[in-house]
């Protein structure tokens, strides 16, 4: 029996296969972990003294005024650490909801990518590194695994849906087979240039190796998005993370703690993760400089990354490891107009060609602005005290079916890399 205030579980690190958002960590990934008796959630939360979010970030940047879209599974609304953050979304799959409840089962998905963006940190739980900015949840399938009426339409109605709706900030923590590591199909392709065309920076996981094999993912291989890899507490490369040549930099991705859909914190693995610590480094710039295109933004994420995996750019780390307090700093970390920006160029590649040159982006009503008044959540369900107790065995239940175990997380020193 748990001891822990929050049932902890395994999170769904990315699918990267098929239509897939898989509930339980993957074979390789760090095991689902519950905190020690009166350890606190936030004390789980590593990236904090690694990047020295509340001294060198916070005091320049907490992501006001910046909507990060979450095209995923929904995002539940109603919890503590999401009321203030998530405002009515958007569904383009079958459930046609406004994105405010996470359609994927038990452990949820979008919920925990949203946490990591934006969590509130009430009452010493999940908090996000932007947790000033809005999320947007966009609904783009449903199930409790297997996502089965997800679409690359679906996906790419997604990302048109956010961009249209005042989202700064596009992250997409899901993947399907791509034709190569340097295309995608073009329904997805239009759909990120229509995005790019309102000046949003569109961010995706990278994969994870052993769902995909080292076959290559769309949305991440699509011209113009910034795709990110996974990397652990000791900046080592998770051993899952994929290693493509679409590889733009790398982020936290191991041993995080997150939020699952029924309140529970969850620890898991996966370039999820990842993509929505970049996704939420985006909402931080986009906040202090809210005038920079979004391929200013992209430059400076990868010329101010700290070299990893030695020469660079390379497929495991592509130009580095994020670092937040230096892409945030334009006074002290100066990134030249001629530092490679390979995101921009490979779009800007694809523009050339005769899908780009054929692009228009279609009429669409105009963006709403990206800051919006905070509209009323879902009431929260009132469960009884028994009626948890039972959603901590289906949680629990799920991890163990899925051949999990659950651990006690041991505290150890991270490294700082700011």
């Amino acid at each position: 029996m748990l001891r822990s205030r929050r049932v902890l579980a395994a999170l769904g690190a990315l699918g990267a296969v098929g239509l897939v958002l898989a509930s339980a960590a993957p074979a390789g990934a760090a095991p689902p972990a519950a905190s020690q008796p009166g350890q606190s959630v936030q004390s789980l939360e590593w990236w904090f003294s690694s990047w020295d979010i509340q001294t060198k970030v916070w005091p320049l940047s907490r992501g006001a005024g910046v909507t990060v879209g979450v095209v995923d599974s929904g995002v539940q609304a109603s919890l503590p650490d999401l009321r203030a953050a998530v405002i009515p979304g958007g569904d383009t799959a079958s459930t046609r909801t406004n994105g405010m409840t996470d359609e994927s089962g038990p452990l949820g998905h979008g919920t925990g990518v949203a946490a990591v963006i934006a969590g509130q940190g009430v009452d010493g739980g999940v908090l996000g590194i932007a947790p000033a900015a809005k999320i947007l949840p966009v609904v783009v399938g449903s199930g409790y695994s297997e996502l089965s009426d997800m679409t690359l339409q679906t996906v790419a109605a997604g990302i048109r849906y956010a961009a249209a709706h005042g989202a700064g900030v596009i992250n997409l923590s899901l993947g399907m087979p791509a034709p190569s590591a340097s295309s995608c199909d073009p329904v997805l392709q239009d759909a990120v240039a229509y995005a790019l065309k309102h000046n949003v920076v569109v961010v995706a996981a990278a994969g994870n190796t052993n769902i995909a094999g080292q076959a290559a993912q769309e949305p991440a291989s699509c011209a113009g998005v910034l795709a990110v890899g996974a990397v652990g507490p000791n900046l080592k490369l998770w051993p899952d993370s994929a290693q493509q040549p679409y590889v733009a930099v790398s982020a936290p991705g191991s041993n995080i703690v997150s939020l699952g859909r029924t309140g529970g914190n969850v620890i898991g693995s996966g370039t999820t993760f990842a993509s929505a610590f970049v996704s939420g480094a985006v909402a931080l710039i986009r906040s202090r400089h809210p005038s920079m295109p979004w391929y200013q933004v992209v430059q400076r994420i990868i010329n101010t990354a700290l070299p990893a995996g030695g020469s660079v750019p390379n497929d495991s780390y592509g130009y580095g490891i994020l670092r937040i307090p230096g892409a945030l700093n334009t006074a002290e970390y100066k990134v030249p107009a001629s530092a490679p920006n390979p995101v921009y160029a490979a779009y800007q590649q694809w523009l050339a060609s005769p899908q780009g040159q054929q692009f228009t982006a279609p009429r669409h009503p105009k963006p709403r602005p990206s800051h919006r008044p905070q509209a009323a959540a879902p009431a929260s369900s009132g469960n009884s005290a028994g009626l948890i107790a039972v959603i901590a065995g289906v949680i629990v239940a799920a991890a163990l079916a899925a051949g999990l175990s659950v651990l006690a997380v041991r505290r150890r020193r991270h490294r700082r890399y700011t």
